[in-house]
This record gives C-alpha cells, structure tokens and sequence, in this order.
C-alpha cells in the first residue's frame, strides 16, 4: 500500500480522506543545543567549541554521534508508540548540514542522522515535522538560535537568508518523496525587532516559491514573528498547502491562573496574547501549537500541570493540533530526563556553577531597566530594550563557557564518551503527570 501525504483542506490536515490531528513532542537537543535544556551555559558553537577545545576535532565527532544514537533511538519509538503520540517535531541547527566558512556545501554525515530518525518514525509510524530552529546569523536574538551576538542579523544580511533557502531547496529534494515526513517548519520563531514583520512576510514568500518548485507533496508551516506569536500581518499566500504554527507557554502568564476557572482563564490568555481568533477567523488554515509545555522545577508545578492540561483542552475543543516542548532533557522541561546521579547531571551541575538561566534572564532584565532609568529613556522603547537584554546575555555566556572550559581538562575522554548514555531511554526517569495529560488524549490511538 502506498502511503499518502498529509494534505490541507480547509481547516483540517487530512490524511487518506481523514481528518488528523497532530498530537506529540518537540525533540530539542539531538540536533540543536539550547542550554538550559542540555544543562550547558552556551550556544551550541560555544558549547560544542569548548569539546573540541580539549579533545580534538575527531574526538567532538565520536562524542557527538554517540549523543545523537543515544539522545534518540529505537526505546524512545517503542515509547511514543505505547503512549500513542503520531508526531515529532524534529528541530535542527542549520551547521548540522553546513559550515560558515563552508557554506553551501552540505555535510552527509548531518543527513545521515535524519534518515536515521526518519526510518524510525517510517518504521513506528510516527511523523516528523522537520524544524529548522537555528537559521544562518540568528532568526531572532536568542540562545535557542544559536545565537552567541544577541542580534538577529539573519534579517540584517541577505546572504543569510540566501542560504536558508537554499538549504531548504536542498532538503526539499532530498526528502520531496517522503510520506513520513509531514511537514517543513520553515523558521523557528523569527523575531523583528522593528515589529512591523514586513521582512518576516517577505521572506516566507520568497521561500515558498522556491521550494514549490521542487517540492509540493509536503505541508509547510509558517510561524508568527515575536516568537511566532504575531500574525496580524501576514498576506494571504497563494498555495493549497500551506498552515499556520503558533508558541505558547503559559508559565510567563502563570500569575493569572491562580484562582478562579483555570479553563476560562487559559482561553483568554491565549486569544489575548496569540491572535488566535486572527488565526482562526482571518487566515482559515489549520493551525499547530509548535510548541507548549511547563517547567520541571516549578516553584507551584501542581498549577503548572493544571494549566497545561487546560491548554490542551483548549487546543482540542477549537481543533489545533500541538506539541509538547519537549521530550527529553536535562531535567528541565521534558517529559522524560536522566536521574539526577547520572554523569551528565553531575557535569550540568559543575558547568552551571549555580546559573540558572531564569534566575539569570531576570537579573538581567533589571539591569537593563536601571540603565533606563540612568539614561532617562523610556521603558516603552521595546526595540532598545530588547537588544541591550539579549547583548548582555550573549557577553555573559562567553565568561560561563570559559569558566568551565577546565572542566573538560579534568575528564578523559574515554570517560566523557560514556556520558551520553545518561539519556537512553532505559536510564531516564519519567514526568509522569505529563505523560497522562498526553495519554488523556491520545489513548484512543493506542494499539
């Protein structure tokens, strides 16, 4: 039997003449380093250099292929199965693929690693939505872009964007033929500091064209600026296949969900700060929440379960597909984390050296907010404010790498090797509360 594509009609993805709803996990760090969540000050260039640093070029390649092979592999299938999830968001760092000082000469071996994950989902029947998280010069000013400036300079300069399209073009030939594969999440949460995201429009134009011209089996998704929370000016685009992907972590809002109806007050928060009846009423396509989830060390994590069980909720009653942020980690958002005994909790916990990357946002923040004062400038000046903040913390994870550089010295690299195996599935223990809020809605599918 040959396997169909998910298509869009109307509001609906649909699969063989059915309407499907995406229900699963985003699978951060495998092919995109975000700090907090690998337990690592640093953007993924500045933690992968420090490895390199102190064990060679070919040692960082052996280290790094046995954390792919053990970060995801066949138990983590047999478990999606068993709880009956039928996506992934794969996310993936554009170096994966090719180097800044070779740039439009693609890598093999980062290939290779997706063809691994997706015969795995070709095999369990599960789908990946392949997400390009961190694009040349930064989509938006974060560490979750690989971004060690703290400038979007993706936006800046056209080469950059060049070459997104043309790695695009190039996965877009590479896979055109793939049914497991459900769709490309062409940018992760770009971010314009004038916010009139005119450049963001354009661009998903731009690309959209030339991947059609390749590729027109697989749904691309579009996300809003300011972290794919901004739609309100995106033209209508001409092409059958295409959908829409929102953001949405209700832990920044957490303050208004301690009394009253949680349900009533989730669904206010999300039409207020998401534009979903935007979404929902002006751009008529289906629509995914990329990303949601709540944080493992929680201050009232009994809330926090609460709340993200009502977004759900949420996201069933008005038919949005979604997926948890994320699956695995170093004990601070996943559903599922090595024990706190194990090798690399026991690194995280040297490296970090007590930071703690919220605790840190929020001092930096006041920082920021006194230099305000200082200069008498006005807090409403949101540009400003937004690249003082994410320049300050780009200069402090260069004094957190190079404080636990000497880490590495210590540790012999037949040691380190082994360290990756913190995250086999068999090793890991389980957020189980997560797991039933996902099970509550996916049980039905399970076999």
């Amino acid at each position: 039997m040959t396997q169909d594509f998910i298509k869009v009609k109307g509001m609906d993805f649909i699969l063989n003449n059915k309407i499907i709803t995406f229900r699963g996990f985003g699978i951060p760090n495998l092919f995109n380093l975000e700090h907090f969540l690998i337990g690592l000050p640093g953007s993924e260039l500045q933690i992968k250099g420090a490895i390199i640093d102190a064990y060679g070029e070919e040692n960082s390649k052996i280290f790094w292929d046995k954390f792919y092979n053990c970060y995801l592999n066949e138990k983590d299938f047999e478990f999606f199965k068993k709880i009956g999830i039928n996506v992934i968001r794969l996310s993936f760092n554009y170096r994966l693929f090719e180097s800044d000082q070779n740039p439009y000469n693609y890598n093999e071996n980062g290939f290779k690693q997706i063809d691994r994950i997706l015969n795995l989902c070709e095999r369990y029947e599960i789908y990946a939505i392949l997400d390009l998280h961190s694009a040349p010069g930064g989509q938006n000013p974060d560490w979750h872009s690989d971004n060690a400036v703290g400038e979007s300079l993706f936006w800046e300069y056209a080469d950059f964007r060049n070459r997104t399209i043309f790695l695009w073009e190039h996965i877009a030939e590479r896979y055109k033929n793939n049914p497991w594969i459900a769709a490309y999440d062409l940018i992760n949460e770009p971010c314009l500091y004038d916010l009139d995201g005119k450049p963001v429009n354009n661009f998903y134009v731009k690309i959209i064209k030339k991947i059609r011209k390749i590729d027109n089996n697989h749904i691309i998704f579009i996300e809003g600026d300011f972290y794919a929370r901004d739609f309100t000016y995106f033209d209508e685009i001409d092409d059958p296949n295409i959908a829409y992907s929102f953001h949405y972590y209700a832990f920044f809002n957490l303050n208004k969900f301690h009394s009253g109806d949680i349900l009533k007050k989730v669904e206010i928060d999300l039409f207020e700060n998401i534009t979903l009846d935007y979404l929902l009423k002006k751009l008529k396509r289906p629509i995914w929440c990329g990303e949601t989830g709540i944080l493992l060390n929680s201050q009232d994590k009994v809330l926090e379960e609460n709340v993200l069980k009502n977004t759900i909720e949420i996201f069933e009653k008005y038919n949005i597909s979604w997926s948890l942020w994320d699956y695995k980690d170093a004990r601070s958002m996943g559903a599922i984390f090595p024990s706190e005994s194990s090798k690399w909790m026991e690194l995280s916990r040297k490296a970090c050296n007590n930071w703690e990357f919220w605790h840190d946002q929020r001092e930096i923040e006041k920082e920021v907010k006194m230099l305000f004062k200082r200069y008498s400038i006005d807090y409403k000046n949101k540009k400003l404010f937004l690249k003082l903040k994410f320049r300050i913390m780009a200069n402090n994870h260069l004094l957190y790498v190079e404080n636990y550089k000497n880490i590495f010295s210590e540790i012999k690299f037949e040691d380190l090797v082994e360290y990756p195996e913190s995250f086999l599935f068999d090793n890991c223990e389980k957020w189980n509360e997560i797991i039933q809020i996902i099970t509550d809605y996916t049980k039905k599918f399970i076999s």
